[in-house]
């Protein structure tokens, strides 16, 4: 009897052992499980301080990307709005029914004549409305930072959907509209080649027309070509005002958050 109440007792010790050894290891497995767990999360919060970060310096460079566009965007809204002013001051001299006259561009810096525009025959007005006929300027968008910003999957990481929506508002609106062909550069050029084959003018050679009225009346054709070119111009600097609203939309938005 007593050999076996022994026995039963060492069965008992022995079960208690193997309970302790799964309770230490179940532990060990719990404590190395909250570990990862701990390092993932210092590791996942890490890596949004790193995103976030980056976000920040590319929306700083995305505001000076945006900036240089502005500049194109103004001189090329300055540019063919004064042409289709100054084309519609030449039709009013020679006595053609003019279109309505569109006030001066409010990018003031950018105009290319300052000060209301004349009424009468004004010499210097019209050797800048032949020179600046000739003109087409390229607007070049810089895309390099939101392509950045989407290569590398940061840009769904923006947390603004205001300022998101703005940028693909932006993007889409001067991918259409300034990213293509322009055919007011088409009908720039085959105006200057006109002027230079039928009449030897060079835009830049004002001085080889001493009567720029007489010279408009006499020639048909370069009055087809000025009306041709007037509402081109019209929607081209329209165009250009609403790029750079919408692109002000952007800085707004960026520069609120950076303050």
């Amino acid at each position: 009897m007593i050999k076996f109440f022994r026995k039963i007792r060492q069965q008992m010790l022995k079960e208690n052992r193997v309970r302790k050894y799964l309770l230490y290891a179940i532990g060990e497995i719990i404590l190395v499980v909250v570990g990862i767990l701990i390092a993932l999360s210092i590791n996942n919060s890490n890596e949004r301080r790193k995103s976030n970060l980056k976000i920040e310096l590319l929306k700083s460079n995305l505001v000076e990307a945006i900036n240089e566009d502005i500049d194109y965007l103004k001189f090329t809204a300055a540019v063919h709005e004064f042409r289709f002013n100054s084309f519609q001051y030449m039709l009013k001299i020679t006595g053609n029914t003019p279109y309505s006259i569109k006030p001066p561009h409010k990018y003031e810096e950018m105009a290319l004549w300052k000060g209301a525009y004349p009424d009468t025959i004004n010499r210097n007005f019209l050797d800048r409305t032949l020179v600046y006929s000739g003109l087409s300027p390229n607007v070049v968008i810089n895309r390099d930072v939101i392509d950045e910003l989407k290569s590398i999957g940061l840009f769904s990481s923006i947390t603004n959907e205001s300022l998101k929506k703005a940028i693909n508002a932006y993007y889409s609106f001067v991918g259409a509209h300034f990213e293509q062909e322009d055919w007011n550069e088409r009908l720039t050029r085959t105006w200057r080649e006109y002027l230079r084959d039928n009449f030897g003018v060079l835009i830049n050679q004002t001085s080889k027309i001493d009567d720029f009225i007489e010279f408009v009346k006499s020639n048909e054709m370069v009055l087809v070509r000025m009306k041709e070119m007037i509402e081109p111009a019209a929607y081209r600097s329209s165009n250009a005002s609403n790029a750079i609203s919408l692109a002000e939309d952007i800085l707004k938005l960026i520069n609120g958050e950076l303050k």
